[in-house]
């Protein structure tokens, strides 16, 4: 039997309408055949990395964490990342600096009204680098494969993703050669395949990047790989030999691969139609944009030896950069952001005083026995398992809504909670209506806390821009939501790909439900015909099924982190003004034991909000909602 070999460079469904498989396939497939690592290097991004991770260590197989980073000709000017950029505030913000973010304007109280919203910045590519001049660049935009080989690898691999990401408008992403070389630190760079400047860049472009081929080769030492792809097609001879050439010249060993954009050749028909939908054309007037063959599978052992058999070397060398890629997502570490404390106070002495004058506030000043042990049990929980920044973290901007006047709420399971309640984060007593502490909090469970946070749904940006001044977009930004393909947008999607009149697939959609599987009957009533070509729509739209197709926001979570949560997972442009995501959605976050802060809108809170403006005008009466008398029927029925 063939020696195994380790795939390099695999995209996968995260690499959004370029990849054709889940990366739980691709490890599964992976598994199967044998294979004891796989590299995943989606481009500009580690969106599906938990996903494979969470897989890989299911089955027992090696996850080499990458990712395909798109760079800019060397010569083109960048404007600069944010990344990093100085907060004077500090780690958080103080009361003066609570007013409304530049982004808007308040209007009458409730009321938030909008700037114009601006175009995202293009990315130049003549003029100044960084504030120095520069020749005008030779070429286009490039691309290099890197892994993550350990911890400090991770955190670079991140940053880079972040910085492009950041710089670029929302779905893109454009490094610069020094930024790559800047951060090259624990980071193995595998360069090679299409889009790369040593096998495609012509003489020119090469040469015109002698400095950045020199600088890069610098910084990644003896951890820089020339990559060496096959896939049978006769244009890649010619690319391969000058990629050799090259690779002698800056003696730079050399590394067998192919670029895997599914894990079975079935998937290539779906490959084709990702194409089409990412260009927005159809299969017929696609062109060269299509792949050639489907030779882009992920390869049995016995058949990557067969097509590497001249070089044996550079398949043993696959497996040397495996062993290279000791890190693992299981290493990550999350600490939750330390809050400003009073002088030689630890978090837990300040929870504690912060509960205790908060008991006294809500019961008038004697805190009642059975009220002390409850609080007594639950903060010694807290500072047990080390959740004690959360709650803070939550009394702050519970803190900065009273001041502000805007109306919240603690929902779900923290109503349990009795130290919630003392913090105000909460308006319901959990020991006068006997709630059950564990079902917020447990030791057994071992999950941590999840405080939501209605707030009144007109005002709730403030709270939001408040979270990103106080702790900087580097340490906060919000949770991704993934919009996956359903059955209507599928049918809608494949079909425009296959030429199909819109009409058409607008009866079809209506059809179809918006959950469960693609109906073929459905498809064929609207398209008023059977055959191959409903066929053809419904097996491809199943296939679709499930994959990503952009990213969008969650409705109000927020991943907050005494280090920069770029460290963690890259952070990018939202669609929204004045919103940035991480590339993990909420499952990612509870596989890796993340924390996040749910910040939600509700429009009850606004009305309820009105009724105690009435209230307060007309009556002389100041209600909150902890000081509803619990015995006015009228308001409880």
């Amino acid at each position: 039997m063939s020696a195994p070999y380790v795939p390099l460079w695999c995209k996968t469904s995260f690499s959004f309408l370029e990849g054709a498989s889940q990366p739980d396939e691709l490890i599964e497939e992976a598994h199967r055949l044998g294979l004891t690592a796989v590299g995943v290097a989606d481009r500009d991004g580690v969106y599906g990395m938990v996903r494979a991770h969470v897989k890989a260590r299911e089955l027992g197989v090696q996850l080499l964490p990458g990712a395909t980073l798109t760079i800019a000709a060397a010569g083109a000017a960048l404007v600069p990342s944010p990344v990093g950029a100085p907060r004077p505030a500090g780690l958080h913000a103080t009361a003066e600096d609570d007013g409304a973010d530049a982004a808007m304007s308040l209007a009458r109280r409730g009321r938030t009204r909008r700037a114009p919203r601006k175009r995202a910045a293009s990315t130049p590519i003549t003029g100044e680098l960084y504030g120095q001049a520069t020749p005008a660049p030779i070429g286009g935009p490039t691309s290099i494969v890197v892994h993550a080989a350990d911890h400090d690898g991770w955190r670079n691999l991140t940053r880079l993703i972040t910085a492009g990401r950041r710089r670029a408008p929302k779905g893109t992403a454009l490094l610069g050669w020094d930024e790559l070389a800047a951060h090259a630190r624990g980071l193995i760079a595998l360069w090679g395949g299409d889009g790369s400047l040593i096998a495609d860049g012509d003489d020119a472009a090469w040469q015109a990047s002698a400095a950045v081929i020199g600088g890069l080769r610098d910084a990644f030492g003896d951890r820089l790989y020339a990559l060496a792809t096959r896939h049978r097609r006769a244009a890649e001879v010619p690319i391969e030999a000058r990629l050799r050439a090259r690779a002698a010249q800056l003696g730079l060993p050399i590394a067998a691969a192919t670029e895997v954009l599914y894990h079975t050749r079935a998937r290539r028909p779906l490959q084709d139609v990702l194409t089409c939908i990412r260009h927005g054309v159809t299969l017929a007037t696609a062109g060269r944009r299509l792949r050639e063959n489907d030779l882009h599978e992920l390869k049995a052992p016995y058949a990557f030896a067969k097509l590497w058999a001249d070089d044996p070397a550079a398949v043993a060398r696959t497996h040397e950069i495996a062993a290279r890629c000791r890190f693992d997502l299981g290493q990550i570490r999350y600490r939750y952001p330390l809050e400003k404390l009073p002088s030689g106070a630890t978090t837990s002495e300040h929870l504690r005083a912060l509960t205790w004058a908060g008991a006294r506030g809500r019961y008038g000043g004697e805190v009642p026995a059975d009220v002390a042990r409850q609080l007594t049990a639950e903060l010694a929980l807290i500072e047990e398992l080390d959740y004690g920044g959360y709650f803070l973290t939550m009394y702050e901007i519970v803190q900065f809504c009273r001041r502000s006047n805007i109306l919240c709420q603690g929902r779900g399971s923290a109503a349990n909670s009795a130290v919630c309640f003392c913090l105000g984060i909460t308006a319901v007593d959990p020991v006068r209506m006997g709630l059950l502490f564990e079902r917020f909090l447990s030791r057994e469970r071992a999950e941590p806390p999840d405080i939501d946070l209605d707030i009144e749904h007109e005002r709730r940006e403030e709270v939001i821009q408040h979270v990103y001044r106080a702790y900087g977009r580097d340490h906060a930004a919000m949770v991704c939501n993934l919009i996956r393909y359903r059955p209507k947008s599928a049918v809608r999607d494949v079909g425009k790909a296959l030429g199909l009149p819109e009409t058409a697939l607008d009866r079809a959609a209506k059809l179809l439900s918006s959950w469960g599987d693609v109906e073929p009957a459905a498809i064929s009533q609207a398209l008023g015909e059977g055959g191959g070509t409903v066929a053809l729509l419904a097996k491809l739209a199943s296939e679709l099924l499930e994959f990503p197709r952009h990213l969008s926001i969650h409705p109000g979570g927020f991943v907050l982190g005494h280090e920069p949560v770029h460290d963690l997972v890259p952070i990018e442009n939202a669609s929204m003004p004045g919103r940035t995501v991480i590339q993990w959605d909420k499952d990612d976050l509870e596989s890796l034991g993340l924390f996040k802060v749910d910040l939600l809108a509700l429009g009850a809170l606004h009305q309820l909000h009105r009724c105690f403006d009435l209230i307060r005008a007309h009556r002389g009466v100041e209600l909150t909602m902890a000081t509803i008398p619990p015995a006015d029927v009228d308001t409880f029925d």
